[in-house]
Order: structure tokens, then C-alpha cells, then sequence
């Protein structure tokens, strides 16, 4: 069992195309479920069995859709509980649920309803220094939490979500996957929730950002979701506005928009910063536009504009500059 479901998860690590004839083949994900099911207290069948749904799903939406169809969700959380302390186990799960995650809200609806939220929290509590656990759990919680009913945020932070994302961004800060999805997650906890913005404020999340802009500010997406966390806590907060400026945030975002005046992401996020801290505080409303955001945000709408969340954020900058 151990050497057939390596051998198939070795093809499917191979091409698209044989990945494309692994899914044609009736009954094959059945099967391999089968074989994880008969032996559940084996970590390398376990292991294996994710490696090889985990590389099918990879292939698109649709994939994703027949992988979690096929149950290997609710097999991924199940493996979690039973091997607990394997790592390796929880990693290859926790990767796998990462994909079925992107772009199919109904496979995230499924897992939250079956209990990822506690689950990946799980994971990543017991297995706090196991930096592939901290990875692909950021990158799981990023997806369940995106676009998601205002419930799963609220329960991602009663499983104590928040705390664990921040403590894997202090004691992995050189890992991009846990900065991407571990901001990306935090962005989505601060918005329009008072409680959330005064821990994250407690927490040290805003030096937290500004640091990780710096350390990789070779990766748009880390610097465009540390903006993004800087507006989720600034968003309809009068003293966090002051507070972040009084941090030193605006430089380095204005800094972020110069550096990167090809990638809309940033330019959207740093936009919608900018705005938050520097609505209804006139103080920090001239020092923006003193650093030149108008001039950088007229740009950066007329080189993309296709990009919604630029234009949109990006006027609502313009508009609280003329008030």
C-alpha cells in the first residue's frame, strides 16, 4: 500500500498532462482514499495519500472541486487528529486543504463546517518551531478567512487564530510563505473589529509590518498585505490613525508605492492605508500629501486602469484629500 500510493503520488508530482490522466482514470482518487482509510495510523501512507491529492488539485478549480468531492478534506483533518504530533503528516494535510482552498468557496464553506478553523489552530499550537506546519497553516487559515461570513473570522479567533498567526510571523520572520499568508490572514481579522485592532495594536502588529516591509521588500505581495493590515487597523479608528502615524508608517507605504509602481496589489493596499490613517486627521492628511501620495496615486490609477480595488481605493484617497 505504502510503496503503490508513493508511486502515485511520484506520477502525479511528474506533469500536467499525467496528472490530467491520473484524474481521467475512474475510481483512482476513490481508491487511494480507500487504501488512507484501511491503514489511518499510518503516517507514510497518510503522508503520501495528501502529496498525491495535493498535486492533483493543483491543476485548477475544477480539480480542486473532484479532490474535495472525494472526501480527502475530511480525511486531511481526520489524519491531523490521529497523528497529532507527526509534522510531516500535518504538513502534507494542511498543504493539501491549502489547495482545495483557493478559488472554490464551496471547499471552503465544507472545511470550516467540518472543523478546520480548530484544526489547523490545532496543528500549528502543538507544532509551534515545525515551520512547514506554520506555513501551510498560515496558507490554509489565509483562504478560509478570505471573502468568508463575518462567523469565521469570530471563530478563527476564539480557537486563539490570531495569536498563533502572530507568533509564527515573530519566530519565522524570514519565511515568505508564513509573512504572505500570515499578513494576509491578520488583514482579514482587523477589519471593522474593534477587539481585534486593540490586540493587534497590544501585540506589536504595526512594528510588525513596517519590519516586514523592509526584510522583504523584494515581494510586493508581503509589503501589499502589510499595508493591508495597517488599514484593517486604522479602519474606523480614530486614535489607531494617529497612533500608526505616530509609529512612522506613512514614509515607508509612500516609500512602498514608489518601489512598486508596477504591481496594482500594492498600489490598492497602500492606497487604502493611506486613506484610513488619513481620514478625519488633518495632521496626517498634509503630511501624506507633503510625502507626494497624490501625484504617486494619479499615477498609479492611470497605469492600471483595470485594477478595481486600485481605482476604488485610490479615489477614495483623492476625495479625502479635497476634504
Amino acid at each position: 500500500q505504502e510503496l503503490g500510493t508513493e508511486f502515485l503520488a511520484d506520477m502525479a508530482a511528474d506533469s500536467a498532462e499525467l496528472r490530467a490522466m491520473l484524474l481521467s482514470e475512474d475510481g483512482l482518487l476513490q481508491a487511494v482514499m480507500k487504501c488512507m482509510e484501511r491503514h489511518p495510523r499510518s503516517a507514510k501512507v497518510q503522508r503520501l495519500g495528501f502529496n498525491f491529492a495535493d498535486r492533483l488539485a493543483a491543476d485548477g478549480t475544477e480539480q480542486r472541486r473532484r479532490v474535495a468531492a472525494a472526501g480527502y478534506g475530511e480525511a486531511a483533518l481526520e489524519a491531523m487528529r490521529l497523528h497529532a504530533r507527526n509534522s510531516e503528516v500535518e504538513a502534507a494535510a494542511q498543504a493539501m486543504l491549502h489547495q482545495l482552498t483557493i478559488e472554490v468557496p464551496e471547499n471552503c464553506n465544507r472545511l470550516v463546517e467540518a472543523g478546520a478553523l480548530k484544526s489547523v489552530c490545532m496543528a500549528m499550537y502543538k507544532n509551534p518551531k515545525a515551520l512547514r506546519v506554520q506555513e501551510t497553516g498560515c496558507a490554509v487559515l489565509r483562504f478560509l478567512a478570505a471573502d468568508s461570513d463575518a462567523h469565521v473570522p469570530e471563530l478563527l479567533c476564539d480557537f486563539g487564530g490570531l495569536q498563533i498567526v502572530c507568533a509564527a510571523l515573530e519566530l519565522f520572520p524570514n519565511s515568505p510563505a508564513i509573512a504572505e499568508h500570515g499578513l494576509a490572514v491578520l488583514s482579514h481579522l482587523g477589519w471593522h473589529n474593534r477587539d481585534n485592532q486593540e490586540a493587534m495594536m497590544d501585540m506589536g502588529v504595526v512594528e510588525t509590518c513596517l519590519r516586514f516591509m523592509e526584510s522583504h521588500a523584494e515581494r510586493p505581495k508581503i509589503v501589499a498585505f502589510a499595508c493591508a493590515v495597517l488599514e484593517s487597523i486604522a479602519n474606523d479608528n480614530k486614535s489607531h490613525r494617529q497612533k500608526i502615524a505616530e509609529q512612522g508608517a506613512i514614509q515607508p507605504i509612500i516609500e512602498a508605492m514608489r518601489a512598486n509602481p508596477e504591481f496594482a496589489m500594492v498600489q490598492a493596499y497602500a492606497c487604502a492605508a493611506l486613506q484610513s490613517i488619513a481620514l478625519g486627521n488633518f495632521k496626517n492628511c498634509r503630511t501624506i500629501q507633503k510625502a507626494g501620495a497624490e501625484d504617486l496615486v494619479i499615477s498609479a490609477m492611470e497605469a492600471h486602469p483595470r485594477a478595481w480595488k486600485l481605482q476604488e481605493f485610490g479615489q477614495m484617497l483623492l476625495d479625502t484629500f479635497d476634504h
